[in-house]
C-alpha cells in the first residue's frame, strides 16, 4: 500500500511539474511574441527618424538658400521659433519612443 501512495505521489508530482514546464513555455511565447513586436515597432520607428531627418535637412537647405536670397525675409523671427520648437518637440517624441 505504501508503494501505491508513493507512486501516487510522484505521478501529482510528475503532473504538477509538466503544468509548471507548459506555463513556462507559454509564457515565454508570448514574451516571443511581445519582443518580435517591440522589434518591429522600433524598425519603424527608426525609419521614421531618418526619413524625418532627411526631410530636416532639405527644409534646412531650402531655407538656408531662401535666406542667401531673401535675406531671411521670408519668415520672420517669431515664425523661425515657432517652428524650430515645434521640430525639437517631434525629434524629442520620436528620440523618447526610441529610448522606451
Amino acid at each position: 500500500m505504501s508503494e501505491l501512495t508513493k507512486y501516487d505521489i510522484f505521478m501529482d508530482e510528475l503532473l504538477e511539474l509538466e503544468k509548471s514546464v507548459y506555463r513556462l513555455v507559454q509564457k515565454e511565447d508570448e514574451i516571443f511574441e511581445e519582443r518580435q513586436a517591440l522589434l518591429k515597432e522600433l524598425k519603424f520607428l527608426k525609419d521614421e527618424n531618418e526619413i524625418l531627418k532627411i526631410k530636416l535637412e532639405e527644409v534646412e537647405r531650402k531655407a538656408d538658400n531662401l535666406g542667401d536670397q531673401s535675406n531671411g525675409s521670408l519668415f520672420d523671427s517669431k515664425d523661425k521659433k515657432v517652428t524650430k520648437e515645434r521640430i525639437d518637440e517631434l525629434i524629442n517624441k520620436i528620440d523618447n519612443h526610441l529610448r522606451s
